[in-house]
């Protein structure tokens, strides 16, 4: 019987510890999603382009592209011909009827606070300013002054 018992308990013991290293961890609780800044009624871009930018115009043009792309395009029309997909963002081509382009620069490395009512407030760097700057003026509509 003793030696039954000698035989049995160890076997027991590596029975327990096997089946509780073959138990699954508990699942990690989600972490709540921190509330968007600012609310905006269309998806917010999922990337920035960042980095510095080199200082060739036609690179200057494709940077300019990728963040009206991945930024702007959301709520403004951002090619040469379409409607702004928000009703109250002007298109792009159509910013220098108002107003020339480069003023935009102040307002955009302060954080722009005008456009449509409910614009997100952006700030840029430099390089990205004029890059984004010199895309916007390469589409812009003729027209009369």
């Amino acid at each position: 019987m003793i030696r039954t018992r000698l035989i049995l308990a160890p076997l027991l013991a590596a029975a327990c510890l096997l089946s509780a290293c073959t138990r699954q961890a508990p699942a990690a609780v989600p972490e709540a999603p921190s509330p968007a800044e600012p609310s905006l009624p269309v998806a917010e871009p999922t990337e920035r382009p960042d980095g510095p930018f080199a200082n060739t115009h036609a690179e200057k043009l494709g940077q300019g592209r990728e963040i009206a792309e991945t930024i702007c395009a959301t709520c403004h029309a951002i090619g040469p011909e379409g409607d702004s997909p928000h009703p109250d963002a002007i298109p792009f081509r159509n910013l220098s009827k108002n107003y020339p382009v480069e003023d935009l620069a102040e307002p955009l490395a302060e954080g722009i606070m005008v456009g449509h009512p409910d614009m997100p407030v952006f700030e840029f760097e430099a390089d990205h300013i004029d890059s984004l700057l010199t895309y916007i003026e390469s589409i812009q509509a003729p027209h009369d002054l």
